[in-house]
């Protein structure tokens, strides 16, 4: 028995949490934090092969499994339109925002294989990077991605850089605009800063 697309894809919201608020507050204007993974309400984590894509500004989180469209979901769960570039993964949804629907921009993916192959993890946000201001994602294990990411690619003037630990600390792999192999950090990464 099938499930449609709408019934299958799975949609956590997520609120920005009080300590998130405050360290963006007290961090001055060349920093800025997003809801970090594990301030996403009632999470799922990814399951093998699956998709996600996740809001820094709307916390909230979509993930797929294979063969679907991860930007259709995100659209029709989370009434955000994900503006991606030609060579980033996944459809880019009809041109027309919607009313009531918010615009959101691909910032990075980072992919399961080598060579940006596999299944994808998008990180999403309402505007541009620009180079001053530091966005935080993680701990990645809080979404199910923690040790998956082979390579990656940064989009809407951001660059990307992989950490091992889940807090931003130890071996990083960036900050880079594209990866298509991470050497020793290859399936190391715990926490993503975007810049």
């Amino acid at each position: 028995m099938g499930f449609s697309k709408a019934v299958r894809a799975r949609v956590v919201v997520g609120t920005v949490g009080l300590t998130s608020v405050l360290a963006a507050l007290l961090s001055g204007p060349g920093a800025a934090t997003a809801a970090p993974a594990d301030g996403v309400r009632d999470a799922r984590a990814a399951g093998a092969g699956d998709s996600c894509s996740y809001d820094l500004g709307t916390a909230t989180l979509v993930c797929v499994h294979p063969g679907e469209d991860l930007n259709r979901a995100v659209l029709d769960r989370a009434h955000l339109r994900v503006v991606a570039p030609l060579n980033a993964r996944g459809a880019v949804v009809d041109s027309a925002t919607p009313a009531g629907v918010q615009t959101t921009f691909v910032q990075s993916q980072l992919y399961d294989d080598v060579g940006y192959g596999g299944a994808f993890f998008q990180i999403t946000n309402s505007s541009s990077c620009n180079g001053s201001t530091v966005w935080y994602f993680g701990p990645l294990g809080n979404v199910g991605w923690s040790g998956r990411v082979s390579s990656f690619k940064s989009f809407s003037g951001c660059s990307t850089k992989l950490w091992q630990g889940t807090g931003y600390s130890g071996a990083s792999y960036g900050y880079a605009v594209d990866a298509s192999s991470l050497g020793s950090m290859n399936d190391q990464a715990n926490s993503v800063t975007l810049r």
